[in-house]
């Protein structure tokens, strides 16, 4: 007997924002993007809620869905765990709506999230990264900067 490996769902984007709004019509609204990186007005904050929204392809029946953060310190903070999702016949896509709320950002540097689909017995895993700056240092780096550059344009 021949072990059929079926092909792995495809990671097409996942985008950070502020909010998803499921809307009237089936549309999704998508509030506050982010470009990979989140600026928070001192470190550590608390932000109400982070969201990831998610697409992947290659994608049909039955999965098992997880998805984990992971801070820069390596502490992981499994946000959704082996949760049962079916995908209809003849829909070739996955969309995950994911929320982290609230978002406790203990310090400054790059979180991985890890996104975990299984099938079966055959187990897949993707890595998005983002970071978060704090924004009271990088205010304190500009004005030193400024102030450097005002000395050196005086001498």
């Amino acid at each position: 007997m021949q072990e059929v490996q079926i092909k792995a769902p495809k990671h097409e984007f996942t985008i950070l924002c502020d909010d998803i709004r499921q809307e009237m019509g089936g549309k999704t609204s998508l509030m506050g993007l982010y470009d990979h990186h989140i600026v928070v007005p001192q470190v550590p904050f608390v932000l109400p809620k982070v969201c990831f929204y998610t697409r992947f392809s290659r994608m049909d029946g039955q999965f098992k869905f997880s998805f984990s953060i992971v801070a820069p310190g390596g502490e992981r903070k499994d946000i959704i765990r082996d949760s049962d999702v079916q995908i209809p016949d003849g829909a070739k896509e996955g969309t995950f709506n994911v929320i982290a709320s609230p978002f406790e950002v203990g310090g400054e540097g790059v979180f991985e999230v890890i996104i975990g689909l299984a099938k079966g017995a055959d187990r897949f895993e993707y890595v998005y990264k983002f970071a978060i700056s704090n924004g009271q240092r990088l205010q304190a780096e500009y004005e030193q900067f400024v102030a450097e550059q005002q000395k050196a344009g005086a001498n």
